[in-house]
């Protein structure tokens, strides 16, 4: 017991400074006398240290920059936080000795009115809190993905998939031995069934409780048909710790998908770009949202995607490998819908708990939407629900449906666009 108390105090003093360099960039420019330079060094601490102690939430925001100068008998103390519209602080000081309450000062006039609503770079409109007239269907299950096909509604655990009905889940099918549910995709009159059985996917094709087609791999719909790939870890010679196989048509037509491109995440949106085709929408392996013409990429988002609590891990123990350490993960991404030009996703913000993805700790979700404009996309903010994470969403008769889990309850929730 001693010992485990002894590697938990350990692994909190470890893991304390790097946590916060996980949550928002702090970056500070202080020009003039060394007595002022000096001070540079602990203002970040500062500064990071009184924001958690007064509760700003700073995994929500990107960036502040800071610049302290000497302009004659004046320390000029001016600050810009990254956020939509920027938000900028500042102040003249005689001295030295008034920064400290000045910092205290920046932190109050620039979080205090955007700390509650709105994250960096991200445009709230709708929020969940007052909604009152929005639908949500509570789930007697933790669920993993939902999908539509008309006007009828599926969701799904890691066992089985349920056909929502007056608002009640009724089991439709259950997958065939220990296979386990990541995701489930529209196609047609069927769903696709996307599972794994430990290292490896599995995809079954299925019409009510029938199975009609399966497949020792992972397949998906993409445009009007069907494409094939495979997961392949590399934590040896790889310069990353998997990759995808090249899509194969499997059936139908699909256009082609960029190398590097997260597959199963693939769909299509109409959005005008360059290219009279329906552009791709995927991510990359930054965890950034891209959308290519099939040739090149022609936009790339600036914030990381997230992850959701779906995996599928390497159970192969490599030789020579250091003992206990732990196998290569692929987490599945958001999925990514469109309903005409928008595009519609969701980031779980995991804050300070990044560090320890394994732990699938969430603070946060946002369920987020991207518009044309010219050859770049406008983003904001269609719903935020604390101390919850998304599994899922599907656009269902013009609405968005997403899954939201709290607390280990899943509800079923419908968001107007």
């Amino acid at each position: 017991m001693r010992k485990i108390v002894i590697v938990l105090y350990t692994l909190v003093c470890f893991l304390a400074p790097v946590l916060l360099l996980h949550a928002m960039e702090v970056a500070i420019e202080v020009t003039g006398p060394q007595e002022l330079t000096t001070l540079k060094a602990g203002m970040e601490k500062t500064i990071i240290a009184r924001c958690v102690a007064k509760g700003i939430p700073l995994e929500r925001y990107n960036k502040l920059n800071i610049t302290v100068s000497k302009l004659g008998d004046v320390i000029s103390y001016d600050a810009l936080l990254d956020t939509t519209p920027q938000r900028a602080f500042h102040k003249d000081l005689k001295d030295t000795s008034n920064l400290s309450g000045t910092i205290d000062e920046m932190i109050g006039a620039i979080f205090t009115e955007t700390s509650k609503s709105q994250p960096a770079s991200v445009t709230p409109t709708k929020t969940a809190v007052g909604q009152e007239n929005v639908v949500k269907i509570k789930l007697p299950f933790v669920a993993t993905s939902i999908a539509s096909i008309g006007e009828k509604m599926f969701v799904s655990d890691n066992k089985k998939v349920y056909e929502l009905k007056d608002e009640k889940a009724s089991p439709l099918w259950p997958a065939p031995g220990k296979n386990e549910i990541l995701r489930i995709y529209p196609y047609g009159e069927s769903l696709i069934v996307l599972t794994k059985i430990m290292n490896e996917f599995k995809t079954f094709m299925i019409q009510g409780s029938e199975t009609k087609e399966r497949w020792n791999k992972a397949v998906i719909p993409l445009g009007t048909g069907l494409v094939s790939t495979n997961l392949m870890f590399d934590k040896v010679y790889g310069t990353t710790p998997y990759v995808w196989s090249q899509a194969t048509q499997v059936t139908g037509s699909s256009p082609q998908i960029l190398k590097g491109l997260d597959i199963i995440s693939a769909t299509l949106t109409g959005a005008e770009t360059s290219s009279a085709s329906p552009s791709v929408i995927s991510f990359n392996f930054d965890n950034r949202m891209v959308v290519s013409d099939g040739k090149s990429i022609l936009w790339t988002d600036d914030t990381d995607s997230g992850i959701t609590p779906q995996f599928i891990e390497d159970e192969l123990v490599l030789r020579g490998s250091p003992e206990n350490e732990p196998p290569a993960r692929y987490y599945l991404k958001p999925r990514i819908a469109s309903l005409g030009p928008k595009i519609i996703t969701f980031r779980n913000g995991q804050g300070s708990a990044r560090v320890l993805p394994r732990l699938n700790l969430f603070e946060y979700t946002q369920i987020l939407v991207y518009t044309p404009s010219g050859k770049e996309f406008n983003r904001y903010e269609l719903a935020f629900f604390p101390d919850s994470y998304c599994s899922d969403i599907t656009i269902a008769q013009g609405k968005v449906a997403a899954l939201i889990v709290k607390n280990k309850n899943t509800y079923v929730q419908f968001l107007g666009l």
